[in-house]
């Protein structure tokens, strides 16, 4: 067992901590306000060889790994904002779309994500039915060479920026079938953006389709498996909010550890005493499980061993409430500091809040592993 990074994943982790100070951290605060990402920082991620590092080179992918686009990951979400999620999804998508859809779907939409031209999103949950498969409500009818698509999306995260998604629908056997469409044209509108309680810049949006047409060939895996192409994809999505949730998780101790050595209670550093210091211990503790049970849950992915999808169901069980608690340990440790705007810590409290419920809940993971060990 090596439990080491390579020197060009340390050379990653750091380049990548250092776009985040430079041009990640100086927006935060108008990420919160604004919601949105600016325009030109997907193009930035494309540059620094942040995107498609899941996708093979013939494609425009780099072939990094899953392991280090984790590393990096867990550095962009230091900063307490949504932009990580930009990388993961431009990763995650295009990794589902290589393994699923035919080589001329391949080579017309895989590229664009690499290079940054082109937002993926993905499209299942729905405006009544959440998350549940068989209750669906968007449709699919064949119509010669093509399927119209009829119905709405909920919480399409990039779903009203230009690109392609993996739309999930109901098809005319009752089953669920998922297509590969471009985010635009004759039928397709994302007329609202959520307004969320943090992570500023996931742009969650409400898509409609009304008799929008996609071709046939454009059908992701076999028609009536769209459940096939969803598992895989929703699994590494929670190994990504893993690696982001450890990332926050630094941030609440590394700003607590700031804010203790500046503060004073009888004229000695609140640092000093042995109260703090025993759950600065703890939070250390949290973070270093957190994040070798991420690191070794996306190797083993990459690696191809073992049910990594349930192993990642597992990894979220542990480290969401994991890491939520050491960034509310750090709001407590900031005192009445902790429930003001002026620190970051507040930012940091308010994203990893939605860890829980995006990417299926807790409660679904805990019967997903559940129901694992007792097969």
């Amino acid at each position: 067992m090596d439990f080491n990074l390579t020197e060009e994943q340390r050379t990653l982790q750091t380049m990548v901590k250092e776009f985040t100070k430079r041009e990640i951290e100086p927006i935060a605060d108008q990420l919160d306000r604004e919601g949105r990402l600016p325009d030109d920082l997907i193009g930035k991620f494309a540059q620094i060889g942040l995107l498609g590092m899941t996708v093979l080179r013939k494609y425009g992918g780099s072939e990094a790994g899953d392991l280090n686009c984790l590393l990096a990951i867990e550095q962009l979400a230091y900063s307490g904002t949504g932009a990580w999620w930009l990388v993961g999804f431009n990763n995650s998508i295009p990794e589902c779309i290589s393994g699923f859809g035919s080589e001329t779907i391949r080579e017309q939409v895989l590229q664009s994500f690499c290079d940054g031209t082109a937002y993926a999103s993905v499209q299942f949950t729905e405006e009544a039915t959440g998350s549940e498969p068989a209750m669906l409500t968007t449709t699919c009818v064949p119509d010669g060479d093509s399927y119209l698509i009829n119905g709405m999306k909920r919480f399409s995260t990039f779903g009203a920026r230009d690109g392609y998604a993996v739309t999930y629908t109901k098809d005319e056997e009752g089953k669920c079938t998922a297509f590969v469409i471009e985010k635009r044209g004759k039928g397709y509108s994302a007329p609202k953006i959520w307004e969320l309680m943090g992570g500023g810049g996931i742009e969650a949006a409400d898509v409609y389709f009304e008799d929008f047409r996609v071709p046939k060939q454009n059908i992701l895996g076999k028609k009536g498996g769209g459940m096939e192409v969803l598992s895989p994809w929703i699994a590494t999505e929670k190994l990504q909010q893993c690696a982001a949730a450890t990332g926050m998780a630094q941030a609440a101790l590394d700003e607590a550890i700031k804010y203790l050595k500046t503060r004073t209670s009888k004229g000695r550093p609140i640092s000093e005493m042995q109260g703090v210091r025993w759950m600065l211990a703890e939070m250390e503790a949290k973070i270093e499980a957190c994040r070798w049970l991420t690191y070794k849950t996306g190797f083993t992915k990459e690696q191809g061993h073992g049910n990594w999808q349930t192993e990642a169901a597992a990894t979220k069980v542990f480290v969401m409430p994991a890491a939520a608690e050491v960034v509310e340990m750090s709001r407590r440790l900031h005192g009445a500091y902790g429930y003001t705007r002026e620190f970051k810590i507040e930012k940091l409290y308010r994203a990893i809040a939605g860890c829980s419920v995006i990417a299926v809940s807790l409660e679904v993971n805990k019967s997903i592993v559940g129901a694992s060990l007792a097969r």
